[in-house]
């Protein structure tokens, strides 16, 4: 992390604002108060209360400077007990975060039902709670999209919403969901203490009132916001109302290759300390250059907050225990080991005036802790209390985890503990198939317990911090991970550099982030970013991490071949195994290389994995790298179909969540266009490709213009009704020779918000474009249609919208489609008239519910995991497992027995395992056995598998199976699962069968 930096600042000659450290650290209240952490003073700028309808929106959501308010600065999760003791106590009993501050008695949690109320655009959201009559109901955390509200959509590179310039966001249709509940605060938390309200994941960006009271704002999305809300309090039953926008300027960094969700998706809680308050705190365990003994040292931030005012932020409260002197306290921690066991005890004495916060450090030295790896994840107990001077009783304390390891990197290697180690990573998206981005502690443990089973030992948070809940359980499990910094702009790379403006949302996000999540033994980097290209702010994100946390390493992603001058590592993405030798045959590079991503796992695919491998164990500079990715993002979607009434069987699926709406014409179906669309799945019947065609349908066009208006397409290579432009109906056939054969035509005035019939004929001699029965247009084609492998979509192409598409499907409502394989009449057209011969008739009449069906939204690209969204292993798991197996047996003598052991454990001797072999002729096991295997982490031996040659039958295959399994039950697997395994045959010198003669064999005839 020392790498010579170049300058950063941008010249004042290219017409942009010089940038440097100090001015963003200040931008976003960055200065830190000791190392690690962050400056817990606030403004003292009041901010004015305000109604929803008082709300400058542009000034919030356009305004990339406006990364929060009234927010507490960043720091550690707090979970406050009134003694160390309780604080284990509530450890040892529970088995996530949620559950330990469920056993606080100064948390309350938020989670559950809350009242909602959900609108597609600004306008139509709640300006006044109390004047909302008809609330629904939903559960926090949740993403709206799966509890059935708004639209769920998939894009990989666009931004998922209609072009915009950074950092506008669209003014109509941006969907607003508003929340409210109630919460019993007890009655002595209003007393002498504060109250924190802390949401650990919005999206994307959010207001915040208690008790009517406007209490702040935030952007973060990934990371939390936490607010003082002591003053907004009430003893008793309180009332916490939050509006959550889909989309503000942060989006623009948003733009990850993934589902994009909203809503209050992480938990939600109420906290409370004494007024003077353990506000941070840093833990560092320094190991001597031996790797046996250590240093454990403690910055923490003590908080005297008697005199802050509302909101503990300025608004200018009444000020009470004014003090001339600052008041003594004692910081004492407690060491116990992973047993349970009391190590040390040290302290500090603090003196803090009313109103400051004030830096200690505490420093002890332990004798040969056991240490932290991902092999044996040791993790110490470190409980921290405050105590008056003068007295033996904790003003609160707080618990945490404590992993002794060190990074370093040593002659171009990646080491920890001193030993260079393999990253067998892999990337790993937030995503459940039934509750999208919001992840259950369960669903967390079960990945990680079946990335344990498949020698996996990194993962990579790609593209954003995770669930706090993750990186604890990571330090659980046993993982090395790269946190990476929910930043990425792979819509425009060049957004760092093209918009400086932008800097202080990067800085803000990569400051949360680090601030978080800074205590966790697991987190070997920090990631400045993702495809989201090379700029002054991830300079000084670099500069500001080496600032607070020089135990870690810096990795960055553009897709520049994840090289950066601020980098010790080099992360190359998507190379082949002989581009990967490359970097180690380059005499002037000497950094490690881990790759960002590789072997993409899409498909039948992950096919390279074992010479990839080869290459990196042929080099120690290459140290592994992380597969994209981990899980198949499929959502579990209602499968509802309307019917097809031509008889051909040509029945819709509906996609997204389009709303069916009474007419005066009947019932009908809406498309928002946020990927809401209707598919017909491929049926010979529909690929009309000779001359004879008519598309109909009876359509409301609505407003806003959302960039596509595809009323009934099959692909972009066959025929299409749509919309080209806002004001232009055209109707096209492709033909094989003449490529698009189109007709065009102005719409009428009264296009939008009506109905209309617009039809598209094909009569073998020219193309025709109907509206209500008149002829617009015609041009001449008396070509043929070529087929598209395409289905027919309503409301969206299948060729065209896809990942890649920016923009937003049909806004409109749909009556009726028709598809005949002949050309109507214009008196047919003009007339209200059966579908006798329809090849498709959809009225949009009758809806069936079919159950369930694995969405992908509008493109298959986001399925590209090794497991399914249900977590069932795909086949190249076993291809993953097989590379990673840290235990190499590779023949030497087959026949006689002997093969070569390289353990490729770190940490771990093979004589923790248990390796056992057998001897098959390919059916039946003829003998087996155990080896004692003495072998140290990244030795390599020779041993002999103590087999006889077996009585050998004429023809048959012998082959030998070495297997090394668990030998003890892990929190992962039980005892006898498999990590590594080879087999080999065994070239015994077998008899030759003999001969049948053909004369013998029965005969045999072939009928037609």
């Amino acid at each position: 992390m020392g790498s010579e930096q170049p300058d950063s600042r941008r010249s004042a000659a290219d017409g942009t604002v010089p940038i440097s450290r100090r001015n963003v650290l200040l931008a976003s209240g960055g200065v830190a108060l000791l190392p690690g952490l962050a400056a817990g003073g606030r403004t003292d700028d009041p901010i004015p209360d305000r109604s929803p309808g008082d709300l400058d929106l542009e000034a919030y959501l356009e305004n990339p400077a406006m990364v929060a308010e009234n927010q507490t600065e960043p720091h550690v999760p707090t979970i406050p007990f009134p003694s160390v003791e309780a604080a284990l106590d509530g450890d040892r009993r529970c088995a996530s975060q949620s559950e330990r501050r469920d056993r606080s008695p100064f948390v309350r949690s938020l989670e559950g039902e809350w009242e909602f109320v959900w609108s597609l655009t600004p306008d139509g959201a709640p300006d006044d709670f109390d004047a909302v009559d008809d609330w629904d109901r939903i559960d926090v955390p949740s993403v709206w999209q799966t509890e059935g509200y708004g639209h769920a959509m998939y894009r990989n590179v666009p931004v998922p919403m209609t072009p915009y310039e950074p950092p506008e966001v669209p003014d109509t249709i941006n969907p607003v969901g508003t929340y409210r509940r109630t919460v019993t605060v007890p009655g002595n938390w209003t007393n002498d203490r504060r109250t924190f309200l802390r949401f650990e994941g919005i999206k994307s960006a959010a207001f915040v009132w208690v008790n009517g009271r406007y209490v702040g704002y935030d952007q973060g999305s990934m990371t939390p916001a936490e607010y003082d809300v002591t003053d907004a309090l009430e003893p008793g039953k309180n009332t916490v109302a939050v509006q959550v926008y889909r989309w503000s300027d942060g989006t623009y960094l948003e733009n990850q290759d993934m589902w994009h969700f909203a809503g209050i998706y992480r938990d939600a809680y109420l906290y409370s300390t004494p007024e003077v308050h353990l506000r941070d705190y840093a833990v560092r365990t320094d190991v001597d250059e031996n790797y046996e003994d250590a240093t454990l040292t403690v910055d923490a931030e003590v908080a005297d907050r008697s005199r802050a005012d509302a909101d503990g932020d300025g608004r200018g409260g009444e000020k009470k225990h004014e003090r001339a002197e600052p008041d003594s306290y004692t910081l004492r921690a407690h060491l116990f080991d992973p047993d349970g066991d009391h190590v040390t005890t040290f302290e500090a004495d603090v003196d803090v005036s009313a109103g400051d916060s004030v830096g200690v450090t505490l420093e002890t030295d332990v004798s040969d802790p056991r240490k932290w790896s991902a092999e044996h994840p040791h993790l110490y107990r470190l409980g921290l209390e405050l105590v008056p001077a003068g007295s033996n009783r904790p003003l609160e304390a707080q618990l945490e985890r404590v992993g002794f390891r060190e990074y370093e990197i040593v002659d171009g290697q990646v080491r920890v503990n001193g030993e260079p180690v393999e990253f067998r990573g892999v990337n790993r998206h937030e995503h459940d198939p039934v509750r999208g981005r919001t992840m259950t502690t369960e669903r967390i443990r079960e990945d990680l317990e079946l990335l344990k089973r498949s020698n996996v030992n990194a993962i990579r948070t790609s593209h954003y911090p995770n669930d706090p809940e993750f990186a604890a359980l990571a330090d659980e499990y046993g993982f090395y991970v790269q946190d990476e910094v929910n930043a990425e702009t792979h819509q425009n790379e060049e957004l760092v550099n093209d918009h400086p403006e932008f800097d202080p949302s990067f800085m803000d996000r990569f400051r949360r982030m680090v601030q978080r999540d800074k205590n966790h033994p697991s987190i070997f980097t920090w990631s400045t970013g993702n495809e989201a290209g090379l700029g002054p702010a991830h300079f000084e994100m670099a500069e500001y991490a080496t600032d607070v946390d020089d135990t870690r390493f810096l990795y960055h992603q553009a897709n520049n071949g994840g090289v950066a001058p601020f980098a010790p590592i080099i992360g190359p993405r998507y190379v082949s195994p002989d581009e990967l030798e490359g970097f180690a045959l380059d005499e002037d590079e000497d950094r490690p290389v881990i790759m960002g991503e590789y072997s993409h796992a899409m498909g039948n695919s992950l096919g390279l994995m074992k010479p990839f491998w080869e290459t990196i164990r042929e080099h120690d500079q290459l140290q592994g790298g992380f597969v994209w990715d981990w899980v198949d993002q499929t959502l579990y979607e209602d499968l509802t179909i309307t019917p097809d009434e031509s008889g051909t069987g040509n029945d819709g699926a509906l996609h997204g969540n389009p709303s069916i709406v009474e007419t005066d014409r009947g019932s009908a179906l809406a498309l928002s266009g946020l990927d809401d669309w209707v598919e017909l799945y491929r049926d010979p019947s529909l690929d009309v490709t000779e001359p004879g065609l008519t598309v109909e349908a009876v359509v409301k066009p609505r407003e806003p213009w959302t960039g596509a208006d595809p009323y009934v397409t099959k692909g972009d290579t066959q025929y299409a009704l749509q919309m080209a432009d806002e004001e232009t109906l055209e109707w096209f056939v492709y033909d094989p020779d003449e490529e698009w054969v189109t007709v065009s035509a102005p719409v009428p005035d009264d296009w939008t918000g009506s109905w209309h019939h617009v039809a598209g004929v094909h009569t073998g001699t020219e193309l025709r474009l109907y509206v209500d029965g008149e002829l617009l247009e015609t041009t001449e084609h008396s070509g043929t249609i070529d087929r598209s492998r395409q289905p027919v979509n309503v409301g969206r192409n299948a060729t065209l919208h896809t990942d890649g598409y920016e923009g937003w499907l049909s806004n409109a409502v749909f009556d009726s489609v028709r598809i005949y394989d002949r050309a109507l009449s214009p008196a047919e057209l003009a007339s209200d008239r059966a579908a006798d011969d329809a090849i498709l008739d959809l009225a949009f009449e009758e809806f069936r519910d079919e159950g369930t069906f694995r969405s992908y939204g509008v493109s298959p690209f986001c399925i590209n995991g090794t497991i399914f969204a249900d977590r069932t292993p795909q086949p190249e798991l076993w291809e993953l497992k097989k590379a990673h197996q840290p235990v190499g047996i590779d023949p030497v003598d087959q026949a006689a027995g002997v093969v070569e052991i390289h353990n490729r454990f770190h940490f771990t001797p093979l004589s923790a395992l248990e390796t056992t072999w057998e001897l098959t002729d390919g059916e039946t096991v003829l003998q087996d056995g155990v080896l004692s295997l003495e072998v140290e982490p990244g030795a390599t031996r020779e041993v002999t598998v103590p087999f006889d040659e077996p009585d050998l039958e004429p023809g048959a295959e012998y082959w030998l199976t070495v297997s090394v399994a668990l030998a003890e039950d892990t929190r992962w697997a039980d005892a006898g699962h498999e990590v590594a395994f080879e087999q080999f045959a065994v070239p015994f010198d077998v008899p030759e069968p003999p001969l049948e003669r053909i004369d013998s064999m029965p005969s045999t005839s072939v009928s037609r």
